[in-house]
C-alpha cells in the first residue's frame, strides 16, 4: 500500500490515488460480471455461481462505488484543513481493505465466518467515516445544498445496515421467514441506491458546478435536493406493496411516488436553468454525464410506476427486469456519472483514450439494459430465447474492455492513441477515437 501511495504522491494528489484504486476495482467488478455471464454458458467447475455473485455485488458496492464516492466527498467537498487529517487515509484504507476481504472471502466460502466478519467491519468503518465527515462538514463553510445531500446520503448509508444485520439474524437463527428475508434485502438496496449513492452523486456534482450556477439554478438545485431527500423513506414502501397490500402502506408509497415525480420536475427545471454550467465541459464528458442523468430520470420514472399493483407484481417477480433496474442505477446512473466526474477531476493522463474507453463502457451499458429489458418483456409475454445469455455475455466482455482501457488511460501518455490508431486490428476503437476529437 505504501508503494502505491509513494508513486501517486510523485504524480498527483491523494485524491487521484484513491480514485485510481477505485477505477481498478471497477475493472475487477467487470471481470466478475463477465465470469458470471460466462458460467451461464460454459462449465467453470472451480467457481461457485452464488459465491461469485455475492463477491461481485459486495465488491461493486464497497470497492467501487462507496470508495469512489467517499473519496470524492472527502477530497472535493471538505476544506484542505480537514481532508489532510490522517484519519481519512486510515478510514478509506479500512474501506478498501475490508472490500478486498469481502471479495476474497465471498469467492472462497460465500456467506460464512470471514465474509460476515469483513462485511461487519466494513459497516462499522463506514459508520466511523460518516461520523468524522459530518463533524468536519458542520465546521466548514460548505454550500447548504451540498451539505444537505452529504448528510442525508451518509445517514441513509448508516440506516441501510439494518438490512444486513437482519439477514445475519435470519441466517444465524435459521429462520424460514421468506418475507422478512426479502424485505431486508430490498431495504438495504433501496437505502443504498436511492439514498446513499444517489444523494452523494448529486452532492459531488453540485459542489463541482456551484460557482457556475445562476441564482435561479441554485434555487432549483436547493429545492430539488430537499425533495430528493424527502423521497427516500416513503418511496421505500413501494418495495413492500407486493406482499403488504394494506391501505397504510399504499398511502405512504403513494406519497413516495408523488415526491419522486415532483423531484424529477425540479431536476428538469434545474437542468434548463443551468445550461451555462456545461459550456466549459469537454464534449465527451458532457455526453457521459448527460447519459447518466438520463438513466437517473428513467430510474425515478419507472420506480414511481410501481405504485400500480399490476406493474409492481410484474416487476418484482421478473428477474431480468429487477437485474436491469439495478444495473440501470449502478451502471447507467452512478458509474457513468463517476466516470464523467473523474474526467472533470483530471484523473486521466490520456484524455482521448479515456473518451474512447468511456464511450465503449457507456454503449455497453445501454446495450446491456436493452437486452435485459427485452428479456424481461419476453418473460411477461411467455416467450424466451437462448440468444439472450449470449448477448449478455458479449456485452459483459465489452464492459470489461472499456473499464480496462480506462485504467490504461489513467497512466498512459497522451501519444498512446496515435500508436493505437496505426493498428488496423482496432477499427472500433479507432472509430470511437475519431468521434471523440
Amino acid at each position: 500500500m505504501s508503494f502505491i501511495q509513494d508513486a501517486e504522491h510523485k504524480n498527483g494528489s491523494d485524491k487521484k490515488m484513491w480514485l485510481s484504486i477505485a477505477l481498478v476495482n471497477l475493472s475487477i467488478v467487470a471481470v466478475l460480471g463477465m465470469i458470471l455471464r460466462s458460467k451461464i454458458l460454459f462449465s467453470i467447475p472451480f467457481l461457485d455461481f452464488k459465491y461469485t455473485l455475492h463477491a461481485h455485488s459486495h465488491f461493486a458496492f464497497g470497492g467501487w462505488v462507496s470508495l469512489a464516492l467517499m473519496s470524492l466527498m472527502v477530497y472535493e467537498i471538505l476544506p484542505k484543513s480537514s481532508y489532510t487529517k490522517p484519519v481519512y487515509k486510515w478510514l478509506l484504507g479500512g474501506i478498501l481493505l475490508n472490500a478486498a476481504g469481502m471479495l476474497a472471502s465471498f469467492l472462497v466460502q460465500g456467506y460464512a465466518f470471514f465474509s460476515i466478519l469483513f462485511s461487519t467491519l466494513f459497516i462499522f468503518i463506514s459508520y466511523a467515516l460518516a461520523l468524522v465527515f459530518i463533524r468536519d462538514l458542520y465546521r466548514a463553510g460548505i454550500n447548504k445544498t451540498v451539505k444537505l445531500l452529504c448528510i442525508g446520503g451518509l445517514c441513509y448509508m448508516v440506516l441501510s445496515s439494518a438490512g444486513p444485520f437482519t439477514l445475519a439474524y435470519l441466517i444465524a437463527s435459521k429462520s424460514a421467514n421468506a418475507v422478512l428475508y426479502s424485505d431486508s434485502i430490498y431495504t438495504y438496496l433501496h437505502l443504498q441506491y436511492n439514498g446513499f449513492f444517489t444523494l452523494s452523486v448529486f452532492a459531488v456534482f453540485f459542489n463541482r458546478v456551484e460557482n457556475t450556477l445562476t441564482r435561479k439554478a441554485s434555487r432549483y438545485a436547493r429545492i430539488f435536493a430537499r425533495t430528493l431527500n424527502m423521497t427516500v423513506l416513503p418511496s421505500m414502501f413501494l418495495c413492500y406493496l407486493w406482499h403488504y397490500p394494506n391501505l397504510a402502506f399504499r398511502i405512504v408509497a403513494c406519497l413516495g411516488s408523488t415526491l419522486m415525480i415532483l423531484s424529477l420536475v425540479y431536476f428538469f427545471n434545474f437542468l434548463a436553468s443551468s445550461r451555462t454550467s456545461y459550456k466549459k465541459m469537454e464534449p465527451h464528458t458532457k455526453r457521459i454525464i448527460a447519459l447518466s442523468f438520463v438513466a437517473f430520470s428513467l430510474k425515478m420514472f419507472f420506480q414511481s410506476l410501481t405504485i400500480s399493483r399490476a406493474v409492481g407484481d410484474l416487476v418484482f417477480t421478473n428477474r431480468p427486469i429487477i437485474i436491469g433496474f439495478l444495473h440501470l442505477v449502478l451502471l447507467g446512473f452512478i458509474s457513468l456519472y463517476l466516470l464523467g466526474h473523474f474526467q472533470l477531476a483530471g484523473l486521466f493522463r490520456n484524455k482521448k483514450l479515456a473518451a474512447g474507453a468511456s464511450y465503449i463502457f457507456a454503449i455497453s451499458v445501454v446495450i446491456n439494459e436493452i437486452i435485459l429489458m427485452t428479456q424481461g418483456l419476453g418473460i411477461m409475454l411467455m416467450k424466451s430465447s437462448s440468444i439472450y445469455p449470449v448477448l449478455l455475455w458479449l456485452t459483459s466482455i465489452c464492459l470489461f474492455a472499456g473499464s480496462t482501457l480506462l485504467i490504461i488511460a489513467r497512466y498512459a501518455p497522451c501519444k498512446m492513441h496515435k500508436t493505437l490508431n496505426k493498428h488496423k486490428a482496432m477499427p472500433i476503437v479507432n472509430a470511437i477515437f475519431s468521434n471523440s476529437k
